[in-house]
């Protein structure tokens, strides 16, 4: 049987959302947010990291697969290939969070590194490198990788508005035989 969720849940889910899409909107928009020497921040990483870490692996899947469909509609190159990895991260995220790590500041920074680093280099070498087929690092080096770096160090400020709202809305568990 299905069970009624909570308001608190549902709003919830509502604001993260509006975040993703948000994020969708900042991120593919130009002149929205700011770019820092040619390279520019992008904002759904931190966004799906942090929804995996505070909801948990199958809500980073679905907002991360949900913020992936966005940026496919308006990125050029492979196609779908925004959708799985954000996906990816989102439930790796969650996962990673709910077995072996803790949901810290210093967690969301190790992983949304790692994420952003992976996904520079690895769209990288499917769009210029290997479509190319030169030697073509500066590309890489001037514009990937600092987009990495920016992105890394402006995801504290989403990891806060997150876990604000996942702290602030969370369903309150019954209480089955209390004693009052």
């Amino acid at each position: 049987m299905f069970r009624l969720e909570g308001l608190p849940v549902v709003i919830k889910r509502i604001l993260l959302f509006a975040i993703v899409v948000v994020a969708a909107m900042l991120q593919n928009t130009d002149g929205l947010l700011p770019v820092i020497f040619g390279a520019r921040i992008i904002l759904l990483i931190p966004v799906v990291v942090c929804i995996g870490m505070c909801e948990g692996e199958m809500s980073g899947l679905v907002y991360g697969l949900i913020g992936g469909a966005f940026w496919d509609v308006c990125a050029s190159g492979i196609d779908g290939f925004h959708g799985f990895y954000l996906a990816f991260i989102g439930c790796l995220s969650g996962i990673l969070v709910h077995f072996i790590m803790r949901n810290r500041l210093l967690t969301q920074y190790c992983i949304c590194t790692v994420s952003a680093v992976f996904y520079c280099v690895f769209y990288w070498f499917a769009t210029v490198y290997s479509q190319v087929g030169d030697m073509n690092y500066s590309k890489l080096l001037g514009f990937y990788l600092p987009g990495a770096v920016i992105t890394t160090a402006f995801s504290f400020i989403v990891y806060f508005i997150i876990r604000f709202i996942c702290s602030s809305l969370k369903e309150k568990e019954p209480r089955i035989n209390s004693v009052r």
